[in-house]
């Protein structure tokens, strides 16, 4: 069922305003680290930022592929193998499952020797110029099997959304991030190369500027590559239960920990669950409350919604701290 809620457009600029509101929420709802970024409506990726390239596994590289899977949502996971796998370096892919059907991933993508090479500007993984990073991990690939005709989506926060074959999203990823607990500091990102597959890439931080020379130290990466962490689940929202709240009907809403903390692909899975068990949740001022508590209310034993408050548009939502009266 799609969501029966017909959003706002909120543009970047807008968005941008947003910080300045989360010190109006501190003064009642603190944002815990990893609390979830702006919500906001998912969009895909229009491909690799400048430089990135989007190009798989070398055919000729071992790889290792991993079957992920969350309440109706099947992914294969490929990483290529490298030095760490079967010297030491632990699993090339591990999945822990976690509360509500989740897992969490981490999977270790080798280091790409090419990117070492002096260039300017023309590596196989893409040299950026200036501060920008330099890809320097051979990218991982995801591939979505199931539901059926089905497609993927990469969020502006990093996060992966699958949708089904009716647009709605059912669940995804966690934006990847670098676990490494020692040794050069790096970012992952990922990058939607078709409607069913994509890519994880680590790029180094600190990379030397293009033409200057070969990349040594920190800008190659760690020594057995790039230790990779993200957060597969499906399920948004444990329970939603009516009551009276302040003189109202109010709606309780106990988010998933994997929705509270998944970002964008979090946000908008729960959502969409909501409105299709509680239809009268679908509404204007339900979902800026509902992206209120997503964005400085996430550790919060329950979201509490109510469809009596006046429909003021989500910045005045969240200056008057999830609760607008007039």
């Amino acid at each position: 069922m799609t969501s029966l809620v017909h959003r706002r457009p909120r543009p970047h600029a807008t968005l941008a305003v947003v910080g300045m509101v989360v010190a109006v929420l501190a003064t009642s709802c603190s944002l815990p680290d990893g609390a979830a970024p702006v919500p906001a409506p998912s969009a895909a990726s229009e491909g690799a930022a400048s430089g990135e390239s989007s190009t798989a596994p070398s055919p000729e590289r071992a790889t290792v592929t991993q079957a992920l899977s969350a309440d109706g949502i099947e992914l294969v996971l490929t990483v290529p193998l490298g030095a760490a796998d079967g010297a030491g370096g632990g699993e090339a892919v591990t999945v822990t499952p976690d509360e509500d059907a989740s897992s969490r991933v981490t999977f270790v993508l080798p280091v790409d020797e090419a990117a070492t090479v002096a260039s300017s500007g023309s590596t196989p993984t893409g040299t950026t110029h200036g501060s920008d990073a330099v890809s320097t991990a051979v990218p991982a690939t995801i591939d979505l099997v199931s539901p059926a005709d089905g497609s993927l989506v990469r969020n502006s926060d990093g996060s992966i959304t699958v949708h089904d074959a009716a647009g709605t999203p059912v669940g995804g990823l966690s934006a990847p991030e670098v676990t490494e607990a020692s040794g050069p500091a790096g970012r992952a990102g990922v990058v939607v190369v078709a409607p069913t597959r994509a890519e994880v890439h680590v790029k180094a931080r600190g990379a030397t500027p293009s033409g200057t020379g070969s990349m040594t130290g920190d800008a190659a990466g760690p020594e057995h590559g790039w230790t990779v962490t993200t957060w597969l689940g499906a399920q948004g929202v444990r329970s939603a239960t009516w009551g009276d709240r302040e003189g109202g009907r109010s709606l309780a809403v106990d988010p998933t920990p994997w929705a509270r903390q998944s970002g964008i692909v979090g946000e908008a899975t729960a959502w969409a669950q909501l409105v299709a068990s509680e239809p009268e949740a679908a509404s204007t001022t339900m979902r800026d409350q509902f992206d209120c508590h997503a964005l400085g209310a996430t550790d919060k034993k329950t979201w509490n919604l109510e469809p009596w408050r006046p429909d003021v548009g989500f910045l005045a939502t969240a200056a008057a701290r999830c609760n607008p009266t007039s």
